[in-house]
Parts: structure tokens; sequence; C-alpha cells
């Protein structure tokens, strides 16, 4: 709602609560000051008219400046103001205000309204053309977003590619393809960290056979037992603790967060990815299994519980099993880097 018309409905209400005097008093002081006729301010103005009963007011409201070019006819509570109309509306009126509204280009928004429905099918026509505008700037943002993103990937630009997913996350609740996105994200930047710490990827330096400092490790315990503490008090904030143990690596600790969770699908990969850092690589199996039946609507499931399966599998010791089975994932999805890069790895020792 406008700042204007917030602040005039308030000022009024305070002064008097009859209605039609707040409805008439509003009336006149947006008609007398033009410089107000605004598209916001218009529309503000109608859909407090519309919610509080005042339907023939409004009718009346916009007739009386029609003729006013500039004027911002608000379309759809025009249509459900006279749909509200105790007379039948004749083919005449309808005709008029279809022909208003062509003219003015406003079938997409005199279309949110289904009141004239009955009266005009072309406004069903209007509707269908709304949607189909809807979902085809909706697929043309998603592409666009994402090829945005293959290029911070390509440009290997981590944190510029986390924040992008977010956004993507954001915008698309609940779509496959950025939820892939985000596995996919999750799962390379895991394998890089394997990369960096693989014998072969580098040469051992001083560095790497230091041991922690004592002090740090005693922190991070105890910054791992107050997540498990405070997670068992907030349920609701389970979820982001265990995902904070996890990055902390404590794997053990997370697993244990990860009980006090709310069942989602996010919870199910998570709980995976957890078994799979803790090396309880039976446990993952059966977990797998679990979320290949859960998420067996989802076509993409089945490649990714792949990649995981592969891995369990060269946990317990059947490599030739797990590079199959990751052979079998990349005759599929070629491109799936992550796998491609692991194999790679395992193919080597």
């Amino acid at each position: 709602m406008s700042t204007f018309i917030e602040l005039e409905i308030q000022n009024l209400l305070n002064q008097t609560q009859d209605l039609d005097e707040v409805a008439a008093r509003l009336t006149s002081a947006l008609e007398s000051s033009p410089d107000q006729f605004t598209s916001d301010n218009i529309t503000a103005y109608a859909r407090f008219l519309n919610a509080s009963g005042r339907h023939h007011k409004l009718t009346e409201f916009i007739l009386h400046h029609l003729d006013n070019e500039n004027f911002p006819v608000p379309w759809p509570y025009f249509f459900e103001a006279l749909g509200h109309s105790t007379l039948e509306l004749d083919a005449k009126t309808v005709k008029a205000v279809v022909e208003g509204v062509i003219e003015a280009g406003a079938e997409s928004e005199a279309s949110r309204s289904q009141a004239l429905n009955k009266y005009e099918p072309l406004i069903g026509e209007w509707r269908s053309n709304r949607k189909y505008k809807i979902h085809r700037d909706y697929s043309k943002n998603k592409k666009a977003l994402l090829d945005q993103l293959i290029t911070l990937r390509t440009q290997q630009l981590y944190e510029q590619e986390k924040n992008l997913l977010q956004r993507l996350q954001k915008l698309y609740p609940g779509d496959n393809d950025i939820q892939r996105e985000v596995r996919e994200h999750q799962q390379r930047y895991a394998l890089e960290i394997l990369s960096r710490r693989s014998p072969k990827a580098r040469t051992i330096t001083a560095e790497d056979l230091q041991v922690r400092d004592p002090q740090v490790e005693e922190t991070l315990k105890i910054v791992l037992q107050s997540m498990l503490e405070h997670a068992e008090q907030e349920p609701d904030m389970a979820f982001d603790f265990a995902v904070a143990a996890f990055m902390l690596e404590g794997y053990e600790e997370a697993l244990a967060i990860l009980k006090f969770c709310e069942p989602t699908e996010a919870l199910l990969w998570l709980h995976l990815e957890v078994l799979l850092k803790c090396r309880r690589f039976v446990e993952l199996l059966t977990g797998i299994a679990h979320v290949e039946l859960s998420l067996s609507h989802d076509p993409e499931t089945f490649f990714a519980t792949a990649y995981l399966r592969a891995q369990a599998l060269w946990g317990l010791g059947q490599k030739h099993t797990a590079i199959e089975v990751m052979e079998g994932l990349l005759a599929s999805r070629p491109h799936y880097r992550a796998a491609s890069a692991l194999l790679s790895i395992w193919s080597g020792q």
C-alpha cells in the first residue's frame, strides 16, 4: 500500500470508525490533490474500497475519472467492483470495459481478476497469455542465472558461485535443476579438499607433520559440545548447527546433532554426507537405499546416490565394484566433473 493512502486511512480511522465516512473523505482527499493520482495511490485506494465492501463507491470514482487519459485505471479492482454489482451487466457495458482494457494495453493486469469471466470469454485468454508470459520469463531468468553460474564455476570463483546458488534457491525453491547444481557444488568443493589432502596431490611439508595446537583442539571440542547441547534445546536451529559442525570437521558431533533435526530433503542428503565423512560405510549404503526410495520421483536422485555409493564401496575395500559404479555414472553423466576427478584419483592408486 502507498504511504500516502496508508497514512490517510490511519488518520481517518483515528477520527471515525464509520467506513462510509472514511471512504468519502479518502475520495475527497484524492480528488482535491490531482498530483496524488499515481498508480500506487489509486491501486491502494481501490484495494481499500473493495476490501471494505464499498464496490459501488469505487465504480463511481473510476467512471468519474475515466475520461482523463492520464488516469491510471486499477483494472483488476474495477473488474471486482463491477462483479459485485447487484445489477446484471449488459453486453454493451462489458464490451466498453473490454475495449478500454485493450486500448490501455492492460490485458495482463486486468486478467488478475476473474469477476467478469462469465461475461467475456476473452478474459480467460488474457489470463492464459499472462501465465505463459510469467512461465517464459521465469525460465528465461533462470537460464540466464544458470549461465552466469557456469561462468563463475569456470573461473573458479567459489564464493561468488556459492552466493549465486543461495540466490537461486531463494528465487526457485525446490527446483530440481537448482538442487542438482547445489549438490554438484558441494561435492566438487569436498573433492577439492580431498585432492589437496591426497598424498599424490602434493608434497608433504614439515607443516603437514605438525600436531594441532592442543588449545585449539580443546576450544573446538567445547564449541562442538555447545552446538550439540543447543541443538537439543532448539530443534529448529539443529540443521544449522549440524552444517556448522560439518564445516568445522566435527563429523561425529554433526551426526549426533542431526538426530534433533526436522525431517527434510536437505536433511536426507546432509545425513549421507556426514556418514561418508564418519566412514560409516555400511550405514551409508543403508541410508542411500532409503533416500532412493524416498526421492524416487526425482530422476537426478540416482546419479547423486551412485556417486556416494561408489565412495562407500571404495571405503569398504570393494574397489573394483566402486570403480564400476563410478564408470557407470560417468557413462550417463560424462560431464559430472566431481565423479571424473575422483575416478582419476582411484585409478592412480
